[in-house]
């Protein structure tokens, strides 16, 4: 993935996550599910440019290479320095606790 991908998909997800007080208030966390809606929406334009280029892909080529896109940007944020929770986990954060203590 490109830099400018993982940008796109920071910017994404912190739009997507507004609701995430974890990502919100500066915690390195993001839910999965997050995560798989900016990577199937960055895949849709990589997809709609390829295909503005005249390039044509099969459905099992499509399905293979979204999920190839997904994990190379679970992949991405993580060397980023974030951490990807499942769905159901609540995210947890450091930083919180500190507050609460004071």
């Amino acid at each position: 993935m490109r830099p400018v991908s993982i940008m796109l998909a920071c910017t994404m997800l912190s739009l997507s996550a507004a609701q995430s007080p974890s990502f919100a208030r500066g915690c390195r966390q993001v839910l999965e599910s997050d995560v798989k809606i900016t990577s199937m929406r960055v895949y849709a334009d990589i997809l709609a440019n390829a295909a503005r280029n005249g390039w044509d892909y099969s459905p099992e080529s499509i399905v293979s290479g979204s999920k190839r896109h997904f994990e190379e940007m679970k992949l991405q944020l993580n060397d980023a320095g974030y951490e990807i929770v499942p769905v159901g986990v609540r995210p947890y954060c450091k930083r919180w606790d500190k507050l609460a203590a004071r």
